[in-house]
Order: structure tokens, then sequence, then C-alpha cells
């Protein structure tokens, strides 16, 4: 979206997040059935691509706080959001159904309620407020969980009438508002704030004590997940961080991961991904079409699970250098269609 001054440090944020994105996607298309996942390299895979759509979000929320933008330009944005997740689920129907809710429709939804995320933001008690209330629904309430849907992935991204198109918006989809909403309002709420010496994520006590918090949560339920022979984290069948649906343990660890990588990229500014998060818009439609295009190269080359690593990290790279490139061409960008349609 539109911001009055670009940061140069959040644009390499959201780069690596489409990254990431782009990354996890490849890996579920070129995924040899006929071998185990159970790698150094598959953990690492799926630890990164887990940390891919709270990174997306959260910087989503920073540049929505920033966004100087009117009620009206946000409607357009919202509508042409809602009509690049049709493009993208028609670009990869091996993965989604024609109306699946995604990551675009609900960043259309966050900039509908925009003026709630403003209010929320307002101030730190709010905002402390109404991240603690999630987070105890989420922690205590067995209804709510149970509210967000089956972990089939072919439950969550099918869509058979009005009604599972809503739950799926809200509740039940692959990235529904509820809790997503909660890493908008985490980026926002930095966007909001007045930090030292221009840092967009401010290096204090406050944000290390929350790592600190973060990551002991995860070494600590990693112990007890380790003890008790269950799967720590898992995209559908992790006992204390699970993806889908996302649980209060993979909140706390995503959160902790989003505050981790942008410290990294805002203390040794990075700038490596820059290019990347200028045109993420762009990148995140355009990259399924490849996709589905050689989704079943794999099995007809017999691919082992090193052979299907590596075409993901060469696939995820080429859009590295596709961006370095395609920068010089904006006005060819989605970026640019969706700012000349929502300006006047």
């Amino acid at each position: 979206m539109s911001e009055t001054v670009r940061f140069r440090e959040i644009d390499s944020i959201r780069g690596l997040a489409v990254l990431l994105m782009v990354m996890v996607h490849a890996a579920a298309t070129w995924n040899p059935h006929n071998t185990t996942q159970d790698t150094m390299l598959a953990y690492l895979v799926a630890g990164l691509g887990g940390l891919a759509a709270p990174l997306f979000v959260t910087i989503f929320g920073w540049g929505l706080i920033k966004s100087k933008s009117s009620i009206r330009s946000n409607f357009i944005k919202a509508v042409i959001l809602l009509l690049l997740q049709l493009v993208v689920n028609l670009f990869s129907p091996h993965l989604f159904h024609l109306l699946t809710p995604g990551i675009l429709s609900l960043f259309a939804l966050l900039i509908i309620m925009k003026p709630l995320i403003v209010q929320i933001t307002k101030n730190n008690i709010r905002t402390a407020l109404f991240i603690l209330s999630m987070a105890l629904v989420y922690a205590f309430s067995n209804s709510i969980y149970y509210i967000q849907g089956s972990s089939d992935w072919s439950i969550r991204v099918s869509v058979g009438d009005p009604y599972t198109l809503i739950s799926h918006l809200f509740f039940t989809g692959t990235y529904p508002l509820f809790p997503w909403i909660t890493f908008a309002v985490v980026g926002a709420f930095l966007g909001s704030s007045i930090t030292e010496g221009g840092k967009t994520l401010p290096r204090n006590n406050t944000t290390l004590l929350l790592i600190i918090i973060g990551m002991s949560y995860c070494l600590v339920s990693l112990i007890l997940a380790i003890k008790a022979r269950v799967v720590w984290a898992h995209p559908t069948e992790g006992s204390y961080l699970n993806f889908f649906p996302a649980n209060i343990g993979f909140m706390i660890g995503a959160v902790t991961g989003v505050f981790i990588f942008w410290l990294i990229i805002q203390e040794s500014q990075m700038l490596l991904f820059e290019s990347c998060g200028r045109l993420s818009l762009t990148i995140y439609v355009l990259h399924f079409l490849p996709l589905t295009l050689l989704s079943n190269i794999e099995d007809e080359g017999y691919w082992s699970v090193m052979e299907a690593s590596l075409a993901v990290v060469l696939y995820t790279t080429a859009w590295l250098f596709f961006a370095f490139v395609w920068n010089r061409f904006q006005w060819l960008t989605i970026e640019r269609l969706v700012r000349r349609l929502s300006s006047g």
C-alpha cells in the first residue's frame, strides 16, 4: 500500500516475507510423495515458511497505519485485492478452489477494518488489552479453537456455499481474520509508535523481554513435546505450535520470530530483499503461475528430497533476481496498477 515515506528496512522485511511465501508454496508443490520429510532441511523450510505469513501480515499492518489513503481509496484497494485473490486461485488450482479466501482477502478485510485498527492502536493500554484478550480467548476456550475449523487442508480451501465462504473469511480458512488480525494490530501499533533514531522496531528492554519470553515458551514446549513423544510444531498436527488452525503456541512463536527477523534486518541494515519488498504484490500473484505449469515435474522426474529442495531454493532465488531487474519497470507492476486505480 502507498506510504508517505518509504522505510528501506520495511521494504526489506516485506521482501523477505514474500520470498518465504514463494518458498513455502514451491515446497508444497514440489513435494515427492515417495520420500520421507524428516530431514533437517525439511524442518528448516517448514520453520521459515511458518514465519512467512506472520511477517507479511505484520508488515501490512505497519503500512496500513502509515498510509494516508482516503476511505474511498481504501475501499477500491480492498476490492482490487479480492479480485487478485481470485486471480491467484485461478493461477493455482492444484492448491486452491476458485473462491478460496487467502492472504489477499485477509488484507482486503484489514483495509476495510482500518478505522477499528486505528482505534485499537491509539494507545498502549488499548493495544495491550486487545492482544491479551485475543491470547486469553484462544488459549483457554476450546470452543473458540474449534470454531477455527478442521486441520484438513482440503476442507479449509473448499467453498461450496456462501456460508462456508463467510466462515473461511473470518474463522475457518487458510488466513481467517481471527486470529490473524492480531499480527496486523501488532504491526499497526509499531507503525503508530514514535521511536528514537528513526527505528521502526524499538530496540529496548520491552522488545528484548518479549523475545526472551517467546523463546522461553518455545524451548520449554519443545522439551515437553520431546518428553511426551508428541509432535511439537506442525502445519496441522502440532501439539504445541499448530498453523492450521493457528493456536496460541503458534501465535507466540510467530510474533517472536517476527521480532527477531525485524531486529536483525533493522540493526544490520540488510537491504538484500528491498527490491522484492517494492514488488511484493506483483511477486505474490505471479509466482503461482509457473508453479501450476510445473506442478507435476517432481513426479515425472522422480525427484528425491534433495532435488526437490534444490528446485525450491532456485525458484525462490529466481524471484529475487526478477525483482532486481523488474524494479526498473515500475509502470509494469501490480503495485502501480493499484495506485492508479485507487487514486483520485
